[in-house]
């Protein structure tokens, strides 16, 4: 469950961005920024979970 959750946030998060990125041509804006940075956490934790659901 929760790693559909961590999935579903991801795509989430990926089309924000793309969308975003479609409105906007300064890729560092401070908005882009933090919801990048979101999406590698979000990315992370889910590759942590999925390497532990692994291994137990």
């Amino acid at each position: 469950m929760l790693l559909q959750n961590l999935e579903n946030e991801i795509q989430t998060l990926r089309l924000v961005l793309y969308d975003l990125g479609q409105e906007v041509d300064d890729y560092s804006s401070g908005k882009i920024l933090l919801l990048s940075k979101r999406l590698d956490e979000k990315i992370i934790q889910y590759q942590k979970l999925k390497k532990y659901k692994c291994h137990h």
